[in-house]
This record gives structure tokens, sequence and C-alpha cells, in this order.
């Protein structure tokens, strides 16, 4: 039993110092999903495709990932897929409003209708 906790105990110590060295960094979803949201803002749907990707990978009812990833499908002439990913967040009904938007006074409105909005684009 006291071995089981000695390992335990240095579990914790390595990814403590993994963690405050920078190694073994953990992201979540929403830190992905930030990530994307970023890379699309500067127009690297690769990129920003990848973060969204790994977002919905952890959490795949992530609204802000379902939403930027449909912007990105939409801005790749990718319209089906697109359509998909703004049904899944209106579908999901989240409170969530945009802190911040790549399109000018969208910052502030709820998700939803950003989602509704851009499929109405469609």
């Amino acid at each position: 039993m006291k071995s089981y906790k000695n390992f335990l105990l240095l579990l914790l110590i390595v990814l403590a110092v993994g963690c405050a060295t920078g190694k073994g960094m953990v992201y979540n979803d929403m830190q992905l999903a930030d990530q994307g949201f970023e890379a699309l803002a500067q127009g690297r749907y690769g990129d920003a495709e990848d973060y969204i990707d790994k977002a919905l990978a952890i959490n795949p009812n992530n609204p802000y990932a379902l939403l930027n990833l449909g912007v990105v499908y939409e801005n790749t002439k990718r319209f089906e897929k697109a359509k998909v990913m703004y049904e899944k967040v209106i579908q999901l009904n989240p409170p969530d409003i945009a802190g911040k938007s790549n399109m000018a006074g969208k910052a502030g409105e709820t998700l939803v209708d950003l989602a509704k909005e851009n499929l109405q684009k469609l």
C-alpha cells in the first residue's frame, strides 16, 4: 500500500513539473476552440480546422467549435458540411454569447442567432 502511495505522489510530482515547464501541456476544448477562432480570423483555414477538430474530439457539443467549424466549411466552399454544423448549434440551443467575432457588429449575439444568420446565407 505504501509503494502505491509513493507511486501516486511521484506521478503527481512528474505531472506538476511537466506542466510547470510547458511540457506535457494539456489543452481543453475551449482553449483549442479559441486557437481555432484566432486562426480562422487570420484566414488560416487549415490550421483553424485542425484546432477545432481537436476541440470537438474532446467535446463534440462545444457550440463555439461547431459554429466556427461551420464558418471554416463555408469559407472553403463546403456548404453542406457548414449547414450541418450550423444546424447542430441551433439544435443544441446553447445560451452562450459570442464574446468576439470576425464579423463587425456580431460580438454580443447568441451563438444560435449567429448560426441561424450563417445558415440563411448558404
